[in-house]
């Protein structure tokens, strides 16, 4: 991430010869992210803690699935015990992230495509997502409500619970294998667990990204792609054109971003947005990928990045992976926030 286009610039000129210096910068996009700030305002921007919530509106709950024993068979053994339990006990969701929407509005046209009034919450099942790609595991939603009827919300007991629980877990098997925690700096908040990250007031802010190689954008590049492709394909050579397009594109990666393009850790999640909303399955074969690929690309095309968030800087702790808030340019435009898709990926 770069936060000017003169720094991009001079990174990009450091970086590659002076013939790929212009179709490099002509790939940077713009997204928001997230700067922290000291002072959490009500309404404010924020990554975890809890939301500003009022009256009307609950702290959302998991609907119990239908399909509980094929989400928990996804986990395996031994895994599958606790998640058909965790499932069954129809838990709210854990809050991730509260986007003041006027805020971001003032960013100017990044923001364009998002309402320019109120707040997003997002909130997420961290326990079952991993294993549940689709509408299920997050709840995303467009608060209207006054600045004055607001109040931050308490998180629910139940959360507390499983919270406690899990740190008891995880102290357990520390002891029992002998594993010393880390020693954590001074001012340092303590660490969450899947079931809520400790308060980090944000700001949001304008920068410039590049795609990585995997994404959409990247794909369509034209002459940046053909360039890259051909150099990873050199066969003992150097490969110092696609090396140094990664260290540029990944080597300040931002952990969170609202809009722009996402930062995968495996392959494009809107391609995974596609495979679950049109062909209702988690996943497809290698020979169904091979048979619908050119179909889901084209599909990949409808879906934008809402809100990426990096589970291990949400949670302040050595957590794992990230999770993709997902939704068709057409719902975000219709404002249809229930039918976000939520996609978790980690290496």
């Amino acid at each position: 991430m770069f936060d000017t286009l003169a720094q991009a610039h001079q990174v990009i000129e450091e970086s590659f010869a002076a013939n790929m210096v212009e179709i490099v910068a002509g790939a940077l996009r713009p997204a928001m992210v997230f700067s922290a700030k000291s002072d959490d305002k009500l309404g404010g921007s924020r990554i975890g803690g809890t939301p500003d919530l009022p009256k009307v509106i609950e702290w959302p709950q998991r609907p119990v699935p239908n399909n509980i024993d094929e989400i928990a068979q996804r986990a395996g053994e031994p895994l599958d015990a606790d998640l058909r339990q965790h499932l069954a006990a129809g838990l709210p969701y854990a809050f991730i992230a509260q986007v003041n929407l006027t805020e971001a509005a003032g960013l100017g046209d990044v923001a364009k495509p998002l309402p320019d009034a109120g707040r997003l919450l997002f909130f997420y099942d961290l326990i079952a997502g991993p294993f549940d790609t689709g509408v299920q595991s997050a709840k995303v939603i467009w608060d209207r409500s006054p600045a004055e009827e607001l109040a931050h919300a308490a998180m629910p007991d139940s959360l507390v619970t499983a919270a406690s629980a899990y740190r008891t877990m995880i102290d357990d098997s520390n002891r029992q294998y002998g594993i010393q925690k880390d020693a954590r700096p001074a001012g340092a908040p303590f660490p969450g667990t899947p079931y809520g990250g400790p308060v980090r007031p944000m700001a949001l802010k304008v920068a410039l990204q590049l795609p990585s190689f995997s994404c959409l954008e990247f794909q369509a590049s034209g002459q940046l792609a053909t360039t890259y492709s051909a150099d990873r394909a050199v066969i003992g050579g150097t490969q110092a054109f696609s090396q140094a397009y990664d260290d540029v594109s990944h080597g300040a990666e931002q952990e969170s971003l609202l809009l722009g393009v996402p930062v995968p850790e495996q392959d494009d999640p809107r391609y995974d947005a596609v495979v679950v909303s049109d062909y209702n399955a988690q996943s497809v074969s290698h020979d169904d990928w091979a048979k619908h690929r050119d179909t889901v690309l084209e599909k990949a095309d409808d879906w934008l990045l809402l809100l990426q968030i990096d589970v291990p800087g949400w949670m302040q702790d050595s957590g794992e992976g990230t999770v993709y808030f997902l939704i068709r340019d057409k719902d975000l435009q219709d404002r249809a926030f229930e039918r976000v898709v939520t996609v978790y990926q980690q290496t």
